[in-house]
């Protein structure tokens, strides 16, 4: 359940600031994908691991393009950076992978 609660967090964060363009969220074997226009799609049987490097199966991974990937490569300023560090993530930190992609440890 706690994986649900970051997703969801994470969730909350990227449309209340219209990052939520080309954002995937991978966790519990599932994936997240918010296309170009913000719509969100559910998929089963996903790994993170299958699609990149740095993922962590264990616990949250994301895949980002876009505003996301803008806010979090600090692009604009770290405004955007600051306010995603500072949410709530349950007891996980994340960090980044490459520019792309990040995951969240314990």
């Amino acid at each position: 359940m706690k994986k649900v609660k970051v997703a969801k967090t994470i969730e909350r964060f990227i449309r209340k600031h219209g990052l939520d363009s080309d954002v995937i969220i991978y966790f519990s074997n599932k994936r997240w994908i918010y296309d170009s226009s913000g719509h969100k799609t559910i998929e089963e049987n996903v790994k993170a691991s299958d699609y990149f490097k740095w993922a962590n199966n264990d616990t949250i991974s994301m895949s980002f393009e876009g505003a996301l990937n803008s806010a979090l490569n600090m692009y604009n300023g770290y405004e955007l950076f600051d306010k995603f560090n500072a949410l709530d993530f349950d007891g996980y930190y994340f960090e980044m992978g490459n520019s792309w992609n990040g995951a969240f440890y314990k």
